[in-house]
């Protein structure tokens, strides 16, 4: 959520209501999604403009990880997960608000690209760190966690500020992520200190400020005549000094939510319900999903301390699929479709005149939502619909023949799964191909055919950064990173590889470097959204081939994102493409006399022409009069040949 104003009249008076801490050896409760997005900004370093440097995102993240490791503090991440209706009118303007700027000419917008906080939970999963996917939003779970294990709460919502828990904002921390310190330095924020500034008042009534300030669920100006405020007043400081004068005149919280709701005529009953969901927040000392979190080896200490607080909410998702969601490994975004039958498209930088990035991806999505509901009316999808405008599509569910409940997909015969990831590229069967970058070629195919890319330079630019990523730079650091466990049975490609040798590695990454920096060739409009939109269209591919490869309970290796997309890299690769044949382009200057690394290229070329599907008239997506369309394709076992 958020108050508006609030965080900047708090920084305009900082001194006052901050104090300093050297924070280590201890918990401490980190909003998720609040630290990527501050992390990403602070080392953005203008690369959303090119959909994103994942390897470097990957990096920061890591390095704040290991940060709090040093300073024996151990780290509790809580992440947001679905939508919610109530907040659906905040969705739609901030939905629309970025529309609007992300598609003006400027690119410096620090769009969050699509995978922008996705990586870090591989990254957590690899080292073990105790994180949480909430089912929707996280702030209650995050204080209710800060107070059973009195820590201090790390984010950037200004809803903190009105909350008893010891609040750090991420920007009161300074942040050295190069150094070996052991102590992190930053500034912690106490709500005593506020109140009394205003005279003093009662914790009991801190709900009831934060009500009355306003948030996303409840408009700031709900409440100005009782305040005695004109519409649209932005002036923190006189709001808190009428709240705080108007609630110590109140008998007790009973009668001050009816006094504050006494001259509401429209929308009472709602207010009420939000208030009172408000006070329910502020109250609860049980998080419901402590028991997960304690299961990890970090939090072994506190498992007997706390282990008579057992939730008694269970999860709308079958137990299997719980659990990779709690964990991140499935995506938020499932969550938001079977709670509000709703897919909200990211909004991202593309080709605002051509026809939105994420078309192609609807026959991934069909996949999607037959698995999650089975035969069922179409859904809508929420996203850019012509120009800048916000619009809908349907789209309807594909019953896989024959059909298998969610509850038991993971049960099912492994050779179930990967058909219909494999029925829906358009080809029979996956070989010769490292397994840690099946998936890759999977999608890779699935978008060159949908988009006719067969034969571009962006198709040859995102195999050259596969084997950046995943050959090139591991070898170079460690010669001995090669998949040689068994020789017997290996494919082409597989061969090329374990013949890499240290040496071409080093001279390739001198070469390939130099197209890792953000240049100015975006200043040309055309070539820019030429080349930009194609790559949006990708990552909308691997964006739902990777949730469709988690409900099947993963029959491929999921993606690592950070080992196949640079998005500078790419951009500037496809630039120095333009005007010649790419396949030389690759051979002749990126691994020119580098034989070890072009048999490679050449192998992953010659294979994925082999695998691709033979050629058929693609599906179009129609409009209706209703401002929402439907994509042709098969839907029901009807359909099914």
């Amino acid at each position: 959520m958020g108050i508006p104003g609030l965080t900047s009249f708090i920084n305009r008076n900082s001194t006052q209501y901050f104090e300093n801490l050297q924070l280590k050896d201890t918990l401490v409760i980190i909003d998720g999604y609040a630290l990527t997005n501050f992390l990403y900004r602070l080392y953005e370093n203008q690369t959303s403009a090119f959909g994103g440097d994942y390897d470097v995102l990957a990096k920061v993240y890591t390095d704040f990880i290991n940060l709090l490791t040093r300073c024996n503090i151990t780290p509790i991440f809580v992440f947001d997960g679905a939508y919610e209706q109530r907040k659906m009118e905040t969705i739609m303007s901030r939905m629309s608000q970025r529309i609007q700027s992300y598609g003006q000419p400027m690119k410096s917008a620090e769009c969050m690209p699509m995978f922008g906080s996705d990586v870090i939970f591989d990254i957590l999963n690899d080292m073990d760190i105790p994180h949480i996917n909430c089912d929707f939003e996280a702030d209650s779970e995050i204080v209710a966690l800060a107070k059973l294990l009195d820590c201090p709460v790390i984010s950037r919502d200004s809803d903190f500020y009105i909350n008893t828990v010891p609040y750090i904002p991420l920007d009161k921390i300074i942040l050295d992520l190069d150094s070996n310190i052991k102590v992190m330095n930053c500034q912690v924020y106490k709500v005593e200190k506020l109140l009394n500034e205003f005279g003093g008042l009662n914790l009991d009534y801190l709900p009831l400020v934060a009500a009355l300030l306003g948030n996303d669920y409840i408009r700031q100006d709900t409440f100005s005549s009782l305040l005695r405020l004109n519409p649209g007043c932005f002036n923190c400081g006189l709001k808190l000094k009428r709240i705080t004068d108007w609630l110590r005149k109140q008998h007790d919280i009973k009668s001050a939510i009816s006094n504050m709701t006494y001259n509401l005529y429209r929308n009472s009953d709602y207010i009420k319900n939000q208030i009172n969901n408000i006070i329910k927040d502020y109250k609860n000392m049980n998080s419901k999903y402590l028991s997960f979190i304690l299961q990890y080896k970090k939090m072994s200490t506190y498992r007997d301390r706390l282990r008579h607080l057992k939730p008694n909410e269970k999860s709308i998702l079958p137990p299997w699929l719980e659990y990779n969601y709690r964990r991140g490994t499935i995506n938020a975004e499932v969550m938001t479709i079977v709670t509000l039958k709703k897919i909200f498209f990211k909004v991202q930088i593309e080709d605002y005149e051509k026809l939105p990035y994420y078309i192609i991806s609807f026959k991934i999505m069909e996949r999607i939502i037959g698995l999650l509901f089975g035969k069922g009316e179409s859904i809508p999808t929420i996203g850019r619909k012509n120009g800048l405008n916000i619009g809908q599509y349907k789209v309807a569910p594909y019953i896989t023949n024959p059909y298998i409940p969610l509850a038991d997909l993971n049960k099912s015969e492994m050779v179930y799964r990967k058909n219909i990831i494999l029925n829906l590229v358009g080809i029979k069967k996956l070989h010769g191909v490292p397994k840690d970058m099946e998936l890759f070629i999977l999608i890779l195919i699935y978008w060159a055919v949908h988009t006719n890319n067969i034969k571009s330079k962006h198709m040859h630019a995102l195999i050259v950064c596969a084997i950046t990523f995943n050959v090139i730079k591991k070898i170079e650091i460690d010669p001995k990173n090669k998949k040689t466990e068994d020789n017997n049975g290996k494919s082409v490609i597989e061969e090329n590889i374990t013949r890499v040798n240290k040496e071409d590695c080093i001279k390739a990454m001198s070469v390939l470097s130099n197209y890792f920096q953000v240049g100015q060739y975006y200043n040309n409009k055309h070539l820019y959204y030429k080349i930009i939109h194609s790559f949006a269209q990708f990552q909308s591919c691997v964006y739902f081939f990777m949730i469709l490869n988690s409900l099947l309970d993963f029959p491929f290796d999921q993606c690592r994102i950070e080992n196949f997309y640079k998005g500078t890299f790419l951009y500037n690769l496809c630039v120095e493409m333009e005007n010649c044949d790419p396949e030389v382009f690759v051979s002749s200057k990126l691994f020119k006399k580098l034989d070890s690394l072009n048999n490679v290229y050449k192998s992953i070329i010659k294979h994925i022409n082999v695998l691709l599907p033979a050629p058929k008239k693609r599906a179009t997506v129609t409009q209706d009069t209703n401002n929402s369309s439907r994509p042709k394709g098969k839907k029901t076992q009807k359909n099914q040949k």
